[in-house]
């Protein structure tokens, strides 16, 4: 037994040292917050407002006889850019916009949809391109991001995904928008951040009809008033992607009702009066002349009176979609003018690339029919619909003529290289610097100048470093030297510009372009090369290839080393083919998952793989009732299991066009049994149906299409079917009313 005394001896010693070592307590002295990182003096706001598929001709200001007076009003109080480029499709121009990298060299070289495995394109930016949105963060800038990305690979689009490709991984503090390349005006599939948000059928806080532009105006406008509200001694960077006027091409009835008959004298009227109001504003030298009309497109004239009326009606919904954005649009410029924030914020307004020929010679109802079955132009479907066109019921898309009209005056549209697929309309707008009102400006430039432009415009240098990772060099240079009125003429500081899509090649040096058009599948050495004079012919009308051979060969030689420095090697032109639409199968080659309750939302990419495929949907029910089983897809495509008056259903949508209903025989037992669907492909293109309870066959049936494509822009749910529903004989959400234990879906191996 120890002696107490050396004991009690020492706990006084440990109390007497517990004591000397007591914290103090807290003064003012003690108060040293961190300082806020701030942007150097003067740094504005910027406001991106990015359009889709809007070629040259189709804003007000451009020339257009269209209704765009928001547009209109920030051209008039800025500058508008008449020989400024993107990227022949969205995404690439995305990317280099955000990074000021160009898109292969940042690993965008197409959409994600069509990514391929190489470096320059894997569906999404390198992280060692760090963003706009990153840059301007860092030093003291809120940032947001509302409406389209489409910048994630499609692998990256699930819940299990790490956010390095989404809109909060890439520099921005808040999101609010889709991930795709289209969406649903009326029922979209949005998310906050990376929270999906529930489909409403009206606008936040109010009873009018929902719709998808008007909800990002809104998110817009409450960002950066709640930011004014709380931290108006910091710049925002907001960065505000329109749907329109990307197909789907919707509207409110309203505005649809407007445009009636307003296109009756047809697309070749249009692109004649639009080029000669272009000449007029000064957007295009006296003299300019209207190139050959693009192959497939049809003389207005030598269409037939129903053919007008309905392809009409097309660029009616178009115009009306335009309008309706323009219009939420003008709530935003409004609210920064009369709050006196419009003053001091950089306003870059322009489109990712030039007018769609997605709708096909005859334009399409419902543009699933493009992806379901991927055989574009085969027929339209407008003339039975002509009433609903631009509604709810409706997914339309316009003509390849009006295509061709809204790229006016120049030659192609949308996904080639030839100026109507690569040529926009650019305005920037900032009161504090830009003070040559309605100014032109007519320096070549490229979507990779934006960023540098506003770093300058900050007085932020772009790191060499960021976030550990050693950045790409930028490929742009800043255009602010063309924003002085005495610098309205001032030599362009660009050098040299590539494009690249499907093989398509061009390269622009110094006035002069070289381009070709490649036909998918042939040697790339038979290309015929273009040479044209773009300061005397912006138009590409005159190919001097014959008259000068020694400078189409520089130019090649030029093509050549901008493609070795910007990574557009290796080049694929594989085009959409009906087992090849898109590239790569996102869930590997797993033939065979098992869905448990609760899922929902799963994006198309990522649920497993039935693209031309048979399979096999086994549902393990604790007890029955009525509601979705499983639902893959929406009014526009997809199919679904589901229950009905106590029946199994399974009803396939090809496209909107072809309904097969295969339903039960007998009813389903009041408590736990198992309902399978097979779907099996037919030489005939088809498949047949047939249903099983416990075992035993209940129904069979045959859908005389099989969709050899997307089945759908829409999600997979069990449970319940979001967004539109597959059948029409129930109404969305319809969530199943008994119990669920598990789907299992099984497809047949990669044919």
């Amino acid at each position: 037994m120890k002696p107490i005394i050396p004991i009690i001896a020492s706990l006084a010693l440990a109390a007497l040292a517990f004591s000397a070592s007591t914290p103090r307590t807290w003064s003012p002295a003690d108060a040293r917050w961190p300082a806020p990182t701030r942007p150097p003096a003067g740094a504005p706001n910027v406001l991106i407002v990015l359009w889709d598929d809007v070629g040259f001709g189709q804003f007000g200001c451009f020339g257009a006889p269209l209704s765009t007076p928001t547009v209109d009003r920030l051209a008039a109080g800025g500058l508008r850019y008449t020989n400024f480029h993107v990227n022949p499709v969205c995404s690439p121009t995305r990317a280099a916009l955000l990074t000021g990298r160009n898109a292969h060299a940042v690993g965008v070289g197409h959409i994600g949809e069509y990514a391929n495995g190489a470096r320059n394109n894997l569906g999404g930016p390198h992280l060692e391109a760090g963003t706009i949105a990153d840059y301007l963060r860092a030093r003291g800038y809120a940032t947001a991001a509302f409406g389209k990305w489409h910048l994630s690979p499609m692998s990256e689009l699930n819940d299990a995904a790490n956010s390095a490709y989404w809109p909060t991984g890439r520099g921005f503090d808040h999101f609010y928008g889709f991930m795709g390349g289209d969406m649903n005006q009326f029922a979209p599939e949005i998310f906050s951040d990376r929270e999906r948000v529930k489909p409403r059928p009206t606008r936040p806080g109010g009873t009018e009809p929902y719709f998808m532009d008007a909800d990002l105006c809104d998110r817009t406008l409450a960002f950066i008033a709640q930011h004014r509200a709380t931290a108006p001694e910091r710049p925002f960077f907001t960065y505000l992607s329109l749907g329109a006027g990307h197909a789907p091409h919707h509207a409110p009835p309203d505005l649809l009702e407007k445009w009636r008959g307003k296109f009756d004298d047809g697309w070749d009227a249009y692109r004649e009066k639009t080029l000669a109001r272009q000449i007029k504003l000064g957007l295009m030298p006296p003299g300019t002349k209207l190139p050959p009309a693009n192959p497939g497109v049809k003389p207005w004239a030598g269409l037939t009176p129903e053919e007008r009326r309905v392809f009409a009606r097309y660029q009616e919904c178009f115009a009306a979609c335009m309008e309706a954005a323009d219009r939420e649009l003008g709530r935003v410029i409004d609210w920064l003018e009369q709050n006196g924030v419009l003053r001091d914020t950089l306003i870059l307004l322009l489109s990712d690339n030039g007018a769609s020929p997605e709708g096909g010679p005859e334009g399409i109802w419902n543009e699933m029919r493009l992806f379901a079955a991927n055989k574009p132009g085969v027929f339209s479907g407008g003339a039975t619909r002509l009433e609903q066109l631009g509604g709810p019921l409706t997914y339309p898309t316009y003509p390849i003529g009006w295509t061709q009209a809204g790229s006016t005056p120049f030659r192609r549209t949308k996904g080639t290289t030839h100026e109507g697929g690569v040529r926009v309309p650019l305005i920037a707008h900032w009161p504090a610097r830009i003070t040559d009102a309605g100014g032109l400006r007519g320096q070549f430039h490229h979507v990779v100048d934006l960023l540098p432009t506003i770093l300058e415009t900050a007085s932020i240098s772009a790191p060499q470093d960021f976030g550990g990772r050693k950045q790409l060099p930028l490929a742009g240079g800043s255009l602010a030297y063309t924003w002085p009125r005495e610098n309205a003429a001032a030599p362009t500081r660009r050098a040299a510009q590539y494009f690249e899509i499907h093989g398509h090649r061009a390269i622009w040096e110094k006035g002069w372009k070289a381009v070709t058009f490649h036909d998918s599948g042939q040697s790339y050495a038979g290309d015929h090369w273009e040479l044209y004079d773009l300061d005397t012919d912006p138009t590409e009308s005159r190919d001097l290839a014959r008259e000068q051979p020694g400078k189409l060969d520089a130019l090649l030689a030029t093509w050549e080393r901008e493609a070795q420095v910007h990574d557009v090697y290796p080049l694929d032109d594989r085009r959409a083919g009906p087992r090849d639409m898109i590239r790569p199968h996102w869930n590997g080659e797993r033939t065979r998952t098992t869905y448990v309750p609760p899922v929902s939302g799963l994006h198309k990419f990522t649920a497993l793989e039935r693209r031309h495929r048979s399979m096999t949907i086994t549902a393990r029910l604790a007890s029955s009732g009525d509601g979705a089983i499983l639902a893959h897809g929406g009014r526009f495509s997809g199919y679904a299991l589901f229950v009905q008056s106590g029946r199994a259903v399974f009803h396939y949508n090809y496209a909107g066009e072809q309904r097969t209903t295969v339903t039960a025989t007998t009813s389903l037992p009041a408590g736990a049994c198992t309902v399978v669907a097979e779907f099996t492909l037919t030489p005939d293109g088809g498949a047949d149906i047939v249903l099983r309870i416990d075992g035993r066959e209940v129904a069979r049936g045959h859908a005389p299409e099989a969709m050899t494509g997307n089945i759908s822009h829409e999600t997979l749910d069990i449970g319940c079917d979001l967004y539109t529903p597959v059948s029409e004989a129930y109404v969305s959400p319809f969530v199943f009313q008994g119990k669920i234990v598990d789907v299992t879906v099984e497809t047949a191996p990669a044919p």
